[in-house]
Formats: structure tokens, C-alpha cells, sequence
């Protein structure tokens, strides 16, 4: 592996010819590591926090970062970047700092992906609990279906979780190498939670192998791949095959894909001269599901409009919250048992040219030293039957459990 050098104490983008393996191999427990279909980041150390406590709005984020990237520029970084998490409740204050030192290479290739996928994991539970068990699920669902008949709202997305304590600390670096591996179209992360404290410090970071892009800036081009409606997929290939052309034909699923959509043009069309849109969803496949999935292509109108103010605008999109978005934040707080955190947030990095990519924080766990937080949520919309709904989050749970070693572990 060639070696990383750091290009002096006030850091910034070091221009070097590692191989994105390499910055996969030089992950420490404390860096911010992001792979996607398009780039591997790594970013080290931590510059500044942004330490607010605003909400987490387009107006306040783009204060925040235009102080840190001057900030940074006074340091001495000619191209500082902003790494981190926007929470799901934008009442809530985000996660953002500049790291000292941040590498950029190629997306990871199949074959070394594949070379990951036999990266060992020791995760051992001593005990395991579902916040709301089955049934409270499907009383939830029930509620959110009730919402709807009476006109308050047209989608909710409803989550529970999984937290587990482990018999040790959970070793990030495997845990996130079988996350690439298993999710080679997708967006894994590793976050830091306390970016400042020395990697000795037992692990509390922000993980997941997202299928979902919430906007990647390049230029003045802006992409967004927004996903709902989904099926668990089957070990039989004619089976899994059937099950993706009745997604295709869902009307229940095209409407709560539709919903999105509108949604994300709404968002976008204020910042874009124009927006090429497909005539109707595709259907793609991760590991557990196949999703109705449509990507939009957008030129900016204002060429210094950033990537993390995009993903602002359209956070939370209906994929993760639902529809009318006020209604929908009211159901779940009223009927989800726990707060979600940076679940079905977005986490991602911008620089200070307003390049960057934002997943949506899917597929997702916290991992506090030994203890371990999985999240996993539903869309539901007029129709929705609540042990689907059910089913579909303890597969969702997979995806996370499957890189963890316990794909056998009862989420149901």
C-alpha cells in the first residue's frame, strides 16, 4: 500500500496516487470515510466543529459553512470540505466539521469489492431488543392508515428499531469494509460522532450502506436518484424475477413513488434551469430489495449554489418522512416509540467549490462502543397492509445484520 502523506500541520485536500483500497486500508476509527459509485473520500483528524445548536435549515447550514470554510481558509486551506450528517428532524442542530486532511480517488472496482466481501466480523450480541415489537408495529401502521382515511395525510414513513449490546467494542474497519462490499451500487459512510477524541477511544460513529443518493453536485450539474417502493428480494432467480416485474406494476408502489418525485421536483426546480426527467421509474436491487428507483438530471440556475444547499432544500424528501411534510413529522412523532436521530437524515461531504455528494442516512446504524442502535423504516400510503409493512423493515434490518455476521438473528 503506498502511504499517505499529509501536506502540513494545517491540512486540507492532499494530492495523492493512492488506490481507493488504500484509503480503505488507512480508515481509522476516528476518520470520515464516504464510498460511493463515483469516488472514495477519507478524511482525517478534525480542524473545527461546527458547534451549533441552530436548526438544521438552508438558511442557518449555509451560514455555518460559509463561516467554516473561511475559517479554514485562514488556517491555510485552499479547498477546505465540510463532512457529516444532517439530522431527520431539521429542528435539530446538523453534524458538520472540517477535517485537517481529506484524500479523494476513484469509486472501489467489483473485483476489490468482491476481495472485501471475505473481510472477517466479530460482532457478538449479548442481548437484543425490537422498539415496538411486532404487534406495536402493526398498531402503528394502523394509526398511520387511520391519518389517511381521515384526510391528514397523504404518506407516513414509519421505522422501529433494533438495538443490540455486544460482549466487546465493535470493530468499525471490517464492519465498514463488508459494507462497501455488499452494497456495490449503493453509499456507505462511517461518521464519527466525536471526530476530536484519539482513536484509542472506544468507537461511537454513524454507519450505513445507503441505495440511496439524495444529490451529488459537479459543476453546475446536479444529480438526485430519489427511491420508493420496494419488494424483498428471493434466493430463486425466477422468483426474484417475478417479484421485481410486480414491483414494476405496483400501483401501490407508483403512487408512493410518485409522491416523491413531485416532491423532489418541487425542491429542486427553484435552484435549476432545467430538469430532465424520465417518463416512469426503473426498477434496480441491493442485497435485500428491489426498489422503484428514477434519476433526475438538473442544470444549476447559480453556479455557487452548494451540494449541501440542495440537500437541505429537499430534506426530508416523502421517501423517509411522507406526505404533506408537516402532517407527516406530526404522525411520527406521535406514534414512533424513540427519536431518530441522524436516521433518515442525510450524510455526506461538501467542498468549498460547492461539489459533494449526500446520501440519504438509510440502511443505517449508531455504534457506541457496545452498544449498536439498527434503524429501518416503511412507506406507507391508502393501502398499505401493516405485516407487509412489517416484514419489509426486518428485511430492511438485514442489509446491516448480514455485514454484521448475524443474517440468522430473529428481526421479526
Amino acid at each position: 500500500m503506498s502511504s499517505i502523506m499529509f501536506d502540513g500541520e494545517s491540512g486540507g485536500h492532499t494530492a495523492v496516487q493512492d488506490t481507493p483500497m488504500d484509503l480503505i486500508e488507512s480508515f481509522q476509527l476516528n476518520d470520515f470515510l464516504f464510498s460511493s459509485p463515483h469516488r472514495t473520500l477519507l478524511a482525517k483528524g478534525c480542524l473545527f466543529n461546527a458547534h451549533s445548536n441552530r436548526p438544521a435549515t438552508p438558511e442557518t447550514l449555509d451560514e455555518q459553512v460559509s463561516a467554516l470554510f473561511s475559517r479554514a481558509r485562514r488556517e491555510g486551506q485552499t479547498n477546505p470540505v465540510v463532512v457529516g450528517a444532517l439530522p431527520f428532524d431539521t429542528t435539530q442542530p446538523a453534524h458538520l466539521y472540517v477535517p485537517k486532511h481529506w484524500f479523494e480517488t476513484s469509486a472501489l472496482s467489483l473485483e476489490a469489492r468482491h476481495d472485501l466481501s471475505r473481510t472477517p466480523v466479530r460482532v457478538t450480541p449479548t442481548e437484543h431488543a425490537l422498539f415496538p415489537r411486532p404487534q406495536g408495529y402493526r398498531d402503528g401502521v394502523e394509526q398511520a392508515l387511520e391519518a389517511m382515511r381521515q384526510g391528514r395525510v397523504e404518506k407516513i414513513v414509519l421505522a422501529r428499531t433494533l438495538e443490540m449490546n455486544t460482549d466487546q467494542s465493535v470493530d468499525l474497519k471490517p464492519l465498514i469494509k463488508r459494507l462497501i462490499a455488499i452494497n456495490p451500487r449503493g453509499y456507505s459512510f462511517s461518521l464519527p460522532m466525536t471526530p476530536e477524541q484519539p482513536d484509542s477511544a472506544p468507537a461511537h460513529a454513524f454507519i450505513g450502506a445507503s441505495p440511496e443518493l439524495l444529490v451529488r453536485r459537479e459543476g453546475n450539474q446536479v444529480i438526485v436518484n430519489p427511491l420508493a417502493g420496494s419488494i424483498p428480494r428471493h434466493s430463486d432467480e425466477s422468483e426474484d424475477q417475478r417479484r421485481a416485474s410486480e414491483l414494476a406494476a405496483s400501483d401501490k408502489d407508483r403512487r408512493e413513488h410518485a409522491l416523491v418525485i413531485d416532491a423532489v421536483i418541487d425542491g429542486l426546480s427553484p435552484y435549476c434551469a432545467h430538469l430532465d426527467i424520465p417518463d416512469g421509474p426503473s426498477v434496480i436491487g441491493t442485497d435485500t430489495l428491489w426498489h422503484l428507483s428514477t434519476t433526475i438530471v438538473g442544470e444549476l440556475k447559480d453556479p455557487d449554489t452548494t451540494s449541501l444547499e440542495l440537500a437541505a432544500a429537499m430534506h426530508p424528501t416523502p421517501a423517509v418522512c411522507g406526505h404533506a411534510r408537516q402532517a407527516a413529522y406530526q404522525a411520527i412523532h406521535d406514534i414512533e416509540p424513540f427519536k431518530r436521530g441522524y436516521f433518515a437524515g442525510a450524510v455526506g461531504w461538501c467542498d468549498s467549490e460547492g461539489n459533494g455528494e449526500w446520501s440519504v442516512a438509510i440502511r443505517c446504524a449508531d455504534v457506541h462502543d457496545t452498544h449498536v442502535r439498527l434503524y429501518a423504516g416503511a412507506g406507507l400510503v391508502p393501502g398499505s397492509d401493516p405485516q407487509k409493512e412489517l416484514v419489509e423493515t426486518g428485511t430492511k434490518l438485514k442489509t446491516m445484520l448480514n455485514a454484521m455476521g448475524l443474517d440468522a438473528l430473529n428481526t421479526l
